[in-house]
Order: C-alpha cells, then sequence, then structure tokens
C-alpha cells in the first residue's frame, strides 16, 4: 500500500465531513492531479447533489446553481455504468444524436473554464445510490494521463472508500447481506487496503492461486465482475471495514 493511499485511510474514519474535501485534496494532490469532482447523485428528482471539487470557484458555483448536473453527459455516462471511463470535452460535441441548445451551451461553458478531458470513477451502492469521482484536465497538464495510468488503482479504492464513509449511516439490511467465508472476507479486506493478491498471499500464508480463488468466489456471490465492484459491495454491506 502506498504512503499516499495509507495516509487518506488512517484519517478518513475520524475525519468530519466538513474535513473530507480537504483530505481528499490533499489525497489526489499527492498523486500528482490537480482537479477533481466528487459527486453524489440525490436521490430525490429534486434534490441536490452533495459535490466536493477543486475545479474554478466560478465554473463550479455555475454549475451548481444552473443545476448543471442534469444534462452533463459525464454523469450520465457515470449512472449507467460501473466501470471507470476516459473522455475528452470534443467526444461529446461530435456525438451521433442531435445535441440540444442547452447541452451545447453547457459544452461551451466548460470549454469557457478550460476543461479539457477527465476519467470518472462510478460508485454504484445496493441501495440504488450513484457518485463519481472524476479527475479533470483544465488547460494544458502533460503529465495528466501518465498519474491517471500509474495510479489508477489507488484511485479507485479512493473513490470506493470515500463513498462508503459518506455513506456510512445508510446501512443495508441485514438480512440482505451475503454470506462470505470467513476466508473471503480476510482476502476482500486487505484488498480494499491496496494488497496485490501476492500481498495478500505472503500476508495470510497461503498460495496466490487460493487468494484468487476465495476473491473470485466473493465476486460471485455478490454478483459482480470485478474486484473493486467486490470491495465496493463488502463495505456497503459492512462485511469489510473501510478504515
Amino acid at each position: 500500500m502506498d504512503q499516499i493511499f495509507q495516509n487518506f485511510i488512517l484519517h478518513l474514519a475520524s475525519c468530519s465531513r466538513q474535513a473530507i474535501g480537504d483530505l481528499l485534496e490533499q489525497t489526489i494532490r499527492g498523486y500528482g492531479l490537480r482537479h477533481f469532482a466528487y459527486v453524489s447523485f440525490p436521490s430525490e428528482e429534486d434534490g441536490m447533489p452533495l459535490m466536493l471539487t477543486t475545479y474554478p470557484a466560478a465554473w463550479a458555483e455555475r454549475y451548481v446553481e444552473s443545476r448543471h448536473d442534469r444534462i452533463d453527459p459525464v454523469i450520465a455516462r457515470a449512472v449507467g455504468t460501473m466501470l471507470p471511463f476516459s473522455w475528452t470535452l470534443d467526444s461529446f460535441k461530435s456525438l451521433r444524436q442531435p445535441i440540444t441548445r442547452r447541452l451545447k451551451s453547457f459544452l461551451d461553458e466548460a470549454a469557457e473554464a478550460g476543461i479539457r478531458r477527465g476519467v470518472t470513477i462510478p460508485i454504484h451502492d445496493r441501495q440504488g445510490r450513484a457518485s463519481s469521482l472524476t479527475l479533470a484536465e483544465f488547460g494544458t497538464e502533460p503529465d495528466f494521463q501518465r498519474h491517471v495510468d500509474r495510479h489508477q488503482h489507488a484511485l479507485h479504492l479512493v473513490a470506493l472508500h470515500l463513498h462508503a464513509r459518506l455513506r456510512q449511516d445508510e446501512r443495508p439490511e441485514p438480512q440482505a447481506r451475503p454470506a462470505l467465508t470467513p476466508r473471503e472476507i480476510d482476502c476482500l479486506q486487505w484488498a480494499a487496503k491496496g494488497k496485490s493478491a501476492s500481498d495478500i498471499a505472503e500476508i495470510m500464508r497461503i498460495s496466490r492461486r487460493t487468494v484468487v480463488f476465495h476473491t473470485e468466489n466473493a465476486k460471485q456471490k455478490f454478483g459482480v465482475a470485478t474486484l473493486s465492484q467486490a470491495i465496493a459491495r463488502g463495505m456497503m454491506h459492512d462485511i469489510i471495514i473501510c478504515a
């Protein structure tokens, strides 16, 4: 586990809600990235999204006041997928379907603010609540993609832990919890802390093949395709602890 992620996990559990944004900014900057936006989508149609961001203040204020979350194509895609995706502002302008006047205005405003491209990590929990963590490039940042590629696994785990922390008061029903074995739980717990299958095998004194066996079983029980999704489900059910 790298030191940046370890520091994030160490402080997240005891961090006040007001201080979480500062901790997230410190963590993202530690990975060489400057701009992020965590958006937790409202459960009610007229509800306001929760946003933690380092985007320019004028753009962030205009985004919230104009309820751009309702037309933002990044959010629309994040709601419909569980896998991280890359995007560019130009890609939304070249979509096959016609662009509405309001969407065109939004894209023009985003371009004026300096947004060029980004990577978005969607997070979905079993209560139907969704959020996303977007890392964005404003202006010219030559090392943006290199930093994202290098730290993509850690950034995904940061997003999962952040979502679990902000949703910690919304517990799933105990009877809905899948029945994982102690070994499956241990493997997921170590994976949630950024450990690889080889690391977990050494820590637990079992073979790497056995670690993969347990994590695959856990994925099957949760009905998900990836280890990151299994970790997210484990956090939502309090089967694994985000601390």
